[in-house]
């Protein structure tokens, strides 16, 4: 997706989580044919293509908008805490992309992670992310050999995409981990379409000190 398809997006997807969760205020409000107005008076842009385009954006835009119309407010824009390894599983099966947290609430390295997954979900509340509290779940820690924390696993359709044990794919060093580094991540891995082009938290500072390590469970 190029850049300005990519800022389309990010800023109706924003104004609209903005929306949710200030129900009480005045927040301006992106228009789909306001947005989409952009392209059609773009005149660098072959006809063909801009036609592609447009339907293409129209289509994403009317997945937020579902994603918003049926998913309890207070989940839209957030990591969606599991109570039940059960309950983790239906979530699994139920959406295309998902990506599981198992954590643990006290150790640094897992807040580090939580923080990056929190600022993802926010920029993309199309994408389900969860996360559930390794006791929680015994079963998959034993089915999938969860033995560091943090562990973060990514499902398309249901079935095992990739994997992260520790930081081991993300430059290794938990206090350098940088937000950009996850989503080139899942750029990467097709999880996500495009880039945030205009974030207001390029990367959070993490000033908590660390554990003494990615802690065996």
């Amino acid at each position: 997706m190029n850049h300005q398809d990519s800022q389309i997006l990010e800023k109706y997807s924003k104004a609209q989580l903005d929306k949710l969760r200030n129900s009480d205020e005045e927040v301006e409000s992106e228009d789909e044919d306001e947005l989409l107005a952009q392209l059609e008076n773009d005149d660098s842009i072959i006809t063909k293509y801009r036609e592609s385009r447009i339907q293409q954006l129209s289509t994403q835009i009317k997945s937020i908008d579902h994603t918003i119309k049926t998913t309890n407010p207070d989940d839209v824009g957030n990591i969606v805490e599991v109570e039940s390894e059960k309950i983790l599983m239906d979530f699994i099966l139920q959406y295309p992309y998902s990506i599981i947290h198992f954590y643990q609430p006290n150790f640094t390295k897992c807040q580090i992670m939580n923080d990056r997954l929190q600022l993802l979900a926010e920029n993309y509340i199309n994408l389900k992310i969860f996360k559930i509290k390794a006791e929680r779940a015994p079963f998959l820690v034993d089915k999938l050999h969860i033995q560091v924390l943090p562990f973060v696993i990514i499902y398309k359709q249901g079935k095992e995409l990739d994997r992260l044990v520790g930081f081991e794919k993300l430059g290794n060093d938990p206090m350098s981990f940088s937000y950009d580094s996850l989503e080139l991540y899942l750029y990467r891995l097709r999880v996500i379409e495009r880039h945030t082009i205009n974030r207001a938290i390029r990367g959070r500072k993490i000033q908590q000190e660390s554990d003494e390590s990615d802690l065996d469970i």
